[in-house]
């Protein structure tokens, strides 16, 4: 039987990552730090034989597709992969979010899935369209091998979809580390976890 082989890998550092402010759609860069993140993991996995490279559009993820895999490969960017949208809460701190926006922050302590943070995305909607995209290029690549440069918060995604039996159930069971590599495998439709945040 032809395997399908999924690789998650997520964006080297930013500034935002070390600070620990939240930046979802907001469009940061790697910093040098997170660049030799990014270089030391090519230098891991130089021998994955990769059929095709999706990335999301924001420049620390094309940024790291780039100095994984080259700049001569072609990378796919798609919206799908974008990070979570935290609305007014891009670029606070989570200290910050809780004292200027203190009945939200509870509510989204309560009911984070359900909790519509001010001006951003609904979890929900944030789900499905990574959840779908992905079922989507795992299905058109069947016996391929193809990495999607992303986000932590996609990538909890799909593997709590995959080995949790929902988004929900396990999106905070994953703790994924930047410039990170997961490796899924597919016996047909059956998912196996190869690798998790192999550096």
């Amino acid at each position: 039987m032809n395997t399908t082989k999924l690789y998650l890998i997520r964006h080297g550092e930013t500034d935002g990552n070390r600070t620990g402010v939240l930046m979802g759609s907001t469009d940061t860069p790697l910093n040098d730090h997170g660049r030799q993140q990014a270089a030391a993991l090519s230098e891991r996995v130089n021998a994955l034989e990769v059929d095709a490279i999706y990335s999301s559009p924001l420049s620390r993820a094309v940024e790291t597709a780039a100095l994984v895999f080259g700049e001569e490969r072609p990378i796919i960017t798609d919206s799908s992969l974008q990070e979570f949208h935290f609305g007014d809460w891009e670029g606070m701190h989570f200290a910050d979010i809780a004292r200027e926006y203190p009945e939200v922050w509870q509510m989204w302590l309560t009911d984070w899935e359900q909790t519509r943070i001010p001006g951003g995305e609904a979890f929900p909607a944030f789900r499905e369209r990574v959840v779908s995209f992905v079922e989507e290029v795992v299905a058109s690549h069947p016996g391929r091998r193809v990495a999607l440069v992303s986000h932590g918060g996609c990538i909890r995604s799909v593997l709590a979809h995959f080995f949790c039996g929902s988004v929900a159930k396990g999106y905070w069971k994953f703790k994924v580390d930047n410039a990170a590599l997961a490796e899924i495998e597919f016996m047909g439709e059956l998912p196996i976890l190869l690798r998790f945040n192999y550096r």
